[in-house]
């Protein structure tokens, strides 16, 4: 999807902010949302299966809506703010509604921000949704034509404050916001330091808010340059090695304020890691396996998370294998450990990988992921046709142990695996309807829940793939080593 919000500093702008009422709906019950799944996790070890017992079970609810590119937050009571988008809006455009939950995904209310009743943010080209939970604020953000907008809530959704002047970047793409303690500034009516991250082409580019979205200020230097200086032989856009462009996935910040925003950077997995609130950048790469690349293949963003400690956990898809890998950092990001392979037995071609993090050592992942892909066959060379049976699971992955040598993993699939999420190609890249990304939260509880999409429900035959309907799941896994 297209993106081009956009944040106005500091010094340019006074915030203009707006209350507006939220007019929830409540949607359809628990028994007509639950979903069936693959039940019992698989464990396993490098793709293998293993005996262990105190398996999770996989639990699945659609949100009875539309979704995109699904965020989710979880605040600290446990409830689940969702960023359900889709293209039904009177002009054909797409919007957001933001979904939420009281009973861990059971049944569902809209909770957007309105104005005498209407919804705000009529119009969005990239929905997002972001929950600080050392404070409990909900952050929505929308892409509209002319602008775009940022809305937060104190109050779980029952009334929100809106600044419509956070808009002035005339080039803005593949945002990602997110919070953490300050590192080197004072913050003014919020504790943590508000990041707002995204692609400009040239750049990987962030600004930063002290008073908790008010307003924004450019944080310095870029995270990455568009272009590789290295003298880096890897192709890039337009047949120009090494111009390798501003898209990223999703930052985080860790204990100490250092905040980290992973890329693939012409193939290679690298973080940009910065210790002065993104006024200077180092970089780092996480490992030689390679990511696919933007340029050539469409790229499936790496994904970081920062525990408590401090400990580092990148998760990417390798390109030679297209199959999900996640090593580990507890020196700052110094060194890397060796790279696990995260999948269970069976699954041949992956995408879309996200990873969170609870207490030091426990992970969540989700990815789609396919048992009946070509890939491993025909490449590097696989016909788009290879593809026409090819039918694509959801996972959600869970370690209590993902800081061991050789961590052990359950894997649930969101899905009955007769029933897919998606059918022919998945990426690399853009995965049909749940197009760039999707998302994993770990609950206060420890429970962890995904955000995917179906895109496959009516009609969904290999020569109607995308079916005429498509719509937002949350998926979690029940029971397990716990993630607390």
């Amino acid at each position: 999807m297209t993106r081009r919000f956009t944040v106005r500093t500091a010094a340019a702008v006074v915030a203009v902010v707006s209350i507006v009422a939220m007019g929830a709906a409540v949607s359809a019950n628990a028994d007509s949302l639950q979903r069936p799944t693959g039940g019992k996790a698989v464990a396993h070890r490098d793709g293998k299966a293993v005996r262990a017992g105190n398996a999770p079970t996989a639990v699945t609810y659609s949100i009875g809506e539309h979704a995109l590119e699904p965020t989710l937050g979880i605040d600290k009571s446990g409830e689940i703010f969702y960023a359900a988008a889709g293209f039904d809006d009177p002009v054909g455009e797409p919007w957001t509604l933001v979904m939420h939950s009281k009973d861990g995904g059971k049944t569902w209310e809209d909770s957007s921000p309105r104005v005498l009743g209407q919804h705000e943010m009529a119009i969005s080209l990239d929905p997002y949704v972001y929950v600080d939970e050392t404070t409990g604020r909900v952050f929505t953000i929308d892409l509209t034509l002319a602008c775009s907008y940022m809305s937060f809530s104190d109050d779980k959704g029952a009334s929100w404050i809106t600044n419509p002047l956070s808009c002035s970047q005339p080039v803005n793409d593949h945002q990602t916001l997110f919070a953490g303690p300050p590192a080197t500034s004072p913050t003014v009516g919020y504790p943590n330091v508000l990041y707002y991250c995204w692609n400009d082409v040239g750049s990987s580019s962030c600004a930063k808010s002290l008073n908790g979205g008010l307003t924004f200020q450019r944080t310095g230097d870029a995270a990455f340059d568009g272009y590789d200086t290295s003298g880096s032989q890897d192709p890039g856009f337009y047949g120009v090695n090494g111009f390798c462009g501003g898209l990223h996935g999703h930052g985080a910040v860790g204990p100490d304020g250092t905040v980290y925003i992973p890329r693939e950077y012409c193939g290679k997995v690298m973080l940009a890691i910065s210790h002065d609130e993104g006024l200077t950048w180092d970089h780092v790469k996480v490992s030689d396996i390679r990511s696919p690349s933007q340029p050539q293949e469409g790229a499936p963003h790496p994904s970081v998370t920062v525990d408590s400690k401090g400990n580092i956990y990148v998760m990417w898809i390798g390109q030679q294998n297209r199959m999900p890998y996640m090593a580990t950092s507890t020196d700052g990001g110094k060194h890397f450990s060796r790279p696990v392979m995260v999948a269970p037995p069976g699954v041949n071609e992956t995408n879309l990988p996200q990873i969170d993090v609870r207490s030091p050592g426990k992970v969540a992942l989700v990815y789609y992921g396919s048992t009946n892909s070509p890939y491993q066959k025909c490449q590097p060379k696989c016909r788009a046709d290879y593809w026409k049976d090819t039918t694509w699971n959801g996972y959600v992955t869970i370690s209590a142990n993902a800081l061991a040598k050789n961590p052990l993993f359950y894997t649930g699939t969101v899905n009955n695996p007769k029933d897919p999420l998606i059918r022919r190609e998945c990426g690399p890249g853009r995965c049909q309807a749940a197009y760039d990304f999707i998302d994993v939260e770990i609950a206060p509880d420890g429970t962890p829940y995904g955000a995917f999409v179906d895109g496959c429900m009516a009609d969904c035959t290999p020569t109607n793939p995308n079916g005429e309907q498509y719509e937002g799941l949350v998926a979690k896994l029940v029971g397990g080593p716990s993630l607390k």
